[in-house]
């Protein structure tokens, strides 16, 4: 773990103490070691920092929207915590061979399968970066669901569920490549979808 990185973890940890009624569960289906690939449903900007105080002892890392490279500074910041930028909607292969990297050396890449910010906080259809990911590395796969209360604002609940791993063997790739991304990009948003509490897939 980067020193800047579990510093600034410490700081908005106990920054979100104080904002937050935030809550964990699963934190033992964390792989203690190897590459593996973090996805969780999206809806608010701060769901990368609350994701990662469940990550007590790994780092994670995230593709972040190249927009925000733009600005110098916070470009710095998101470099120097282990943020690389991705052009969303452009197939950007830069960003995912250096995403593919970074599992293969065995870092933890936080990946939200639905490709933005989910604003109505219901099922959406995943798109296929992360399981193309997972193909590429060989990598399990570990689902998480950010849980809000039905409050928002000041001392509002937020749960961050973690569930059991699952194995790269039950992704179910075979031939037809895009035939095979989309049945597992459905099992990896149906397995969030499950600790959120929906039943149905998208």
């Amino acid at each position: 773990m980067r020193p800047f990185y579990a510093f600034a973890r410490l700081v908005t940890r106990m920054v979100f103490a104080v904002l937050y009624d935030v809550r964990f569960e699963g934190q033992e289906n964390i792989p203690e070691r190897g590459g593996a690939l973090v996805v969780c449903n999206h809806r608010f900007a701060k769901d990368p920092v609350v994701l990662a105080h469940a990550f007590s002892r790994r780092q994670l890392y995230f593709m972040s929207k190249a927009e925000w490279f733009e600005n110098k500074p916070l470009g710095l910041l998101l470099g120097a915590l282990g943020a690389f930028p991705v052009n969303r909607g452009e197939g950007d292969f830069g960003a995912i061979d250096h995403a593919v990297e970074l599992v293969k050396e065995g870092h933890l890449l936080g990946i939200f399968p639905e490709g933005t910010r989910n604003r109505t906080g219901g099922p959406m259809k995943p798109k296929s970066g992360a399981a193309f990911i997972a193909r590429q590395t060989g990598a399990d796969v570990l689902p998480c669901a950010l849980v809000f209360g039905d409050r928002q604002g000041f001392r509002s609940r937020i749960t961050v569920k973690i569930g059991p791993v699952i194995p790269y063997g039950e992704l179910g790739f075979g031939e037809g490549e895009r035939a095979s991304l989309r049945r597992a990009s459905k099992l990896i948003m149906g397995r969030i979808n499950a600790l959120l509490g929906w039943e149905e897939e998208p």
